[in-house]
């Protein structure tokens, strides 16, 4: 479910509405309006109202929806990872509700997700800004996603987007002591340090490569 709010004009069910962001029309069918534990659902929503509608993996905390002209806001602050923990399953059997409940978070903008890059089995790598973080997650994911799972803190400090060097060897990097490559939710390349000393022994091996920090519309170039 995603909520969003009526900024401005009159919603419609049903209406078609174009997707800014994605470039693509759609049509948000069955919207819904909470109250305490009821949910009714929304034949008309006016400037201030907030609905609910379902979400099958395509909208972000920020996007716009619009029936009129693109309408381009100022971008929602995003704020690099400083802590890393490795998330593991305790049932085995419960790899598909992990596996969408991490996404889902990791789309929300509650925290960053990385995987291993080139197909390598491996449990997921979440990035958070504080160590509370963790705890919301494993939370969200018992009460959501009805999984339990064991979060084991990790040592990398840092996270750095990949732009360049067509020959980077993202799969080596940690068995080259460079960090540890990895992939996030949207499929970009990135790197996980332990530090400082890492990162600059990276950029000093690579020198063609650029590594960005994460910005508020996305990776950018450190000043």
């Amino acid at each position: 479910m995603a909520f969003l709010r009526v900024c401005s004009g009159q919603y419609e069910r049903g209406m078609k509405i174009r997707h800014v962001r994605l470039g693509r029309e759609i049509r948000l069918n069955n919207p819904t309006h909470f109250m305490a534990q009821e949910r009714t659902v929304v034949d008309e929503g006016y400037a201030g109202d907030i609905i609910g509608v379902f979400d099958p993996g395509i909208f972000l905390i920020g996007d716009t929806l619009t029936d009129g002209a693109d309408l381009a806001y100022d971008p929602l602050p995003q704020f690099p990872p400083e802590h890393f923990a490795r998330v593991s399953m305790i049932d085995p059997m419960k790899r598909k509700q992990l596996k969408k409940g991490l996404e889902q978070l990791a789309q929300e903008g509650s925290i960053q997700l990385f995987r291993p890059p080139e197909g390598r089995e491996g449990d997921a790598i979440v990035g958070a800004v504080g160590e509370l973080q963790f705890d919301v997650v494993r939370d969200r994911l018992i009460n959501e996603y009805s999984v339990d799972v064991r979060v084991e803190r990790l040592s990398w400090q840092m996270a750095r987007w990949v732009r360049g060097g067509e020959n980077f060897p993202l799969a080596r990097l940690e068995s080259l002591l460079f960090g540890y490559g990895a992939l996030d939710v949207h499929g970009n390349p990135v790197v996980l340090f332990k530090g400082e000393w890492q990162f600059e022994q990276c950029k000093k091996a690579y020198p063609d490569v650029e590594l960005l920090e994460l910005g508020a519309s996305g990776p950018r170039v450190e000043d």
